[in-house]
């Protein structure tokens, strides 16, 4: 989904999308004595690590136009958490930070919260489909999943439309981006 709809989506369409990535997924989570919490991930400790490893990106570098490129070329490898670093370096990040966050007490609470968050997204305490995707504060992922440009587009001509016809109209005209007119048309 990253490589196939995200990255070109939000390549032609940032302008109306605020992003925002949350790397844990269908994982599960249990409190150890020592206040840190340990993480397992439908598909192992390679996915749990790689979750971590965006977790830290994406805390330090917390715009999507900064850690997008780093997620995208990790996903890109035969071995995403191997790619890691030359990803990081690619990008010109902070290495040392990272590892710090990664192999520290900070990662771990990011992780938590990322937790807290994604139990919290469906009312079930853990999610039954990844990618889990909301607009505008509605749980769209099986159409955005199998159209994510086509979705936000829809999306978003239903806002502009709401905007320009509801009761209190805007001040300015809100163009319909060139993708989204193709296609929508």
């Amino acid at each position: 989904f990253v490589l196939e709809q995200l990255n070109s989506t939000y390549a032609e369409l940032s302008n109306i999308m605020q992003l925002q990535l949350v790397p844990y997924g269908k994982a599960s989570r249990r409190e150890l004595p020592n206040k840190w919490y340990s993480f397992d991930c439908q598909h192992g400790d390679k996915e749990c690590y790689g979750n971590l490893l965006q977790t830290c990106v994406i805390k330090h570098y917390p715009e999507p136009s900064q850690h997008l490129p780093l997620v995208v070329c990790m996903f890109s490898a035969r071995n995403p958490n191997r790619a890691y670093e030359s990803c990081a370096k690619k990008q010109g990040f902070d290495l040392e930070a990272l590892q710090k966050c990664v192999s520290g007490k900070e990662g771990n609470d990011l992780q938590l919260r990322f937790a807290e968050w994604t139990e919290s997204v469906n009312g079930k305490g853990r999610l039954d489909f990844v990618p889990w995707i909301r607009m505008n504060g509605k749980d769209k992922m099986y159409d955005a999943f199998t159209s994510l440009k086509r979705t936000l587009c829809e999306e978003y001509k239903s806002m502009v439309d709401t905007l320009c016809t509801g009761d209190s109209p805007t001040t300015q005209p809100i163009e319909i981006p060139q993708a989204c007119k193709a296609v929508l048309s």
